[in-house]
């Protein structure tokens, strides 16, 4: 089954789920979305940025395509892959979120994958709209394959990082790049105008509003760059859409969405799977440390990676051995 339900949550997981439905989810939906507001959230990141560092990897502050990224890389002896990396895309709805915010799961899908990790800080709200955050990474995609020399890369992502890791996938189709090995998401956004869909409801997530997102829907269509193609990554589901594995919470807003591309990508014969875990919260994988759901959901996604990875390096050596 393409879809794996995980039932028995850990006690840690109960008053995570039970203090953001009373205090992050209300924060949430009275925070302002005038520009002061959505400024202000950077301060999140700075603070979370100046916390305990992750340990096992080593970390290095550069610039790809012109934004800042962090290169994360595993410290110590490993079997590291020099053709095969990494980019992670951090969530945040366009508005909140950073390489600070987001460093400790680089870090443990680095030292997981035992791959480099580039973590791109892309424009967001309020300066720019979602256009602009697809360009950044999409350009991050572009020169990692053809100016950093990475021959296989996987494209990860939660949240609003999960959608701008499926417009990786329809640029890479569309200007005739090599698609990623693998697209791996934490609780991703799918699809833009999900909190205006009737038929669709927040009640049973921990602390995303849906008033809230249904308020964001017109801000991302602010520039300086227009955006391209699909608004809803589901229609981009086919047999030349890469293998993808998703971890979601159950019951959580962004879900059913999740759900329908890991059933059209089965259907389509592609190599997909979802995770969805009781009792956690959106993009737990993010918000958590140690406790046992992240802990797994980290080792199935890194292993569904692996297999990838293998199966992109033998499909290369075939290659190879044509053209020679």
């Amino acid at each position: 089954m393409p879809i794996v339900h995980h039932r028995k949550a850990s006690f840690l997981s109960y008053p995570l789920w039970l203090g953001s439905r009373l205090f992050l989810r209300p924060t949430l939906s009275l925070w302002p979305l005038n520009r002061p507001g959505m400024a202000g959230l950077f301060l999140i990141d700075r603070l979370i940025a100046v916390g305990p560092k992750p340990s096992g990897v080593v970390r290095e502050s550069m610039t790809l395509a012109d934004r800042p990224v962090e290169l994360i890389m595993p410290s110590g002896p490993s079997r590291r892959d020099a053709e095969t990396a990494v980019l992670y895309l951090h969530g945040g709805a366009f508005v909140v979120c950073g390489l600070g915010s987001h460093r400790s799961i680089a870090s443990r899908l680095s030292r997981a994958c035992e791959l480099p990790v580039f973590s791109l800080d892309y424009r967001q709200l309020p300066k720019a709209g979602v256009g602009a955050s697809v360009a950044d990474a999409v350009a991050a995609y572009r020169e990692l394959i053809e100016e950093r020399g990475y021959r296989r890369v996987i494209v990860a992502g939660d949240s609003a990082g999960g959608f701008l890791a499926g417009k990786v996938v329809e640029a890479a189709a569309r200007d005739g790049l090599p698609r990623p090995v693998a697209l791996l998401g934490f609780s991703p956004l799918l699809d833009l105008d999900s909190g205006t869909h009737p038929d669709r409801s927040s009640r049973s997530d921990a602390y995303i509003p849906q008033r809230k997102m249904a308020a964001l829907t017109p801000l991302f269509e602010r520039g300086p760059v227009p955006m391209f193609g699909v608004r809803r990554i589901t229609a981009l589901a086919g047999p030349d859409f890469p293998p993808t594995a998703i971890i979601t919470a159950e019951g959580e807003f962004l879900e059913p969405d999740a759900i329908d591309l890991i059933e059209l990508l089965d259907a389509a014969g592609v190599d997909a799977v979802a995770h969805s875990y009781s009792w956690q919260i959106h993009a737990f994988p993010v918000m958590t440390g140690s406790h046992p759901e992240t802990v797994h959901s980290i080792e199935v996604t890194a292993a569904f990676a692996t297999q990838a990875i293998r199966e992109a390096k033998d499909a290369d050596e075939r290659k190879d051995k044509r053209a020679g």
